[in-house]
């Protein structure tokens, strides 16, 4: 189930209630890291660790997103093991659908070593690659992704946590999820760094955003952030990405 634990409809965007409805399966639980509002500083960093013709902007952006996942990472860890009904065994990213070789986190310096020494996983980057059938925006397939022979052992009866920089649709992580559970993963748990919201062109989005940054300075005053809670799954807006 994307976007909570619990199955009901109404808890489901418009977005995931058709990616649902193409892939043909249950989908993955998503936790994000950050709400990424367009445009905006973080999705500035979310494009630019992997996309700057600068070197050197690349490794400031990289280490900024892998500062956020650890960050999130540090309190929410218990949140996703809840989620899966255990401790995962393995960790990794979801491959690019337009970039040849490694996937984009991978690439990141100290990320791998990051996630696996806060959740207890082996990081696994080949247990996951591109298929033949296109993936695109709100264009889920569920053989867009596929687990190698090599890997199979590798990925059955195993709890998964997928990490991925942005979540628009969900097209990608859900059909990335999808070849997992397919390949016999016991559970699969997507994390984002930034849940893409188009408050320039969704109405219901910028109504969303307002509201929510008028309700936390009360919030922040009752009572202190939570160390770990049961609500960080994917907070909706009810409404498409489009």
């Amino acid at each position: 189930m994307c976007c909570g634990p619990a199955p009901e409809l109404e808890r489901v965007c418009f977005a995931c209630r058709r990616v649902g409805h193409l892939l043909g399966a249950p989908l993955a639980p998503v936790f994000p890291v950050r709400l990424c509002p367009l445009p905006g500083p973080l999705y500035t960093v979310l494009r630019g660790y992997k996309e700057s013709p600068v070197a050197e902007a690349r490794r400031h952006f990289g280490a900024l997103a892998r500062a956020l996942l650890e960050a999130f990472l540090d309190v929410h860890g218990p949140c996703l093991a809840a989620t899966a009904a255990g401790p995962f065994d393995l960790a990794l990213p979801v491959p690019s659908s337009a970039r040849p070789g490694r996937a984009p986190l991978d690439a990141v310096s100290g990320l791998a070593d990051a996630v696996a020494a806060r959740l207890g996983s082996r990081w696994v980057p080949d247990a996951l690659v591109r298929a033949g059938a296109p993936v695109a925006h709100m264009r889920p397939h569920r053989h867009a992704y596929a687990v190698p022979a090599a890997a199979q052992r590798l990925v059955v009866g195993q709890r998964v946590v997928l990490v991925d920089d942005t979540y628009v649709s969900g097209a990608r992580a859900q059909s990335a999820a999808a070849a997992l559970r397919r390949a016999g993963a016991e559970a699969v748990v997507s994390v984002v760094l930034g849940r893409v919201l188009r408050p320039d062109r969704v109405d219901l989005h910028a109504r969303f955003l307002w509201h929510l940054q008028a309700a936390a300075p009360a919030r922040d005053a009752r009572e202190p952030a939570p160390r770990a809670c049961g609500r960080c799954v994917c907070a909706q807006t009810g409404v498409s990405t489009e």
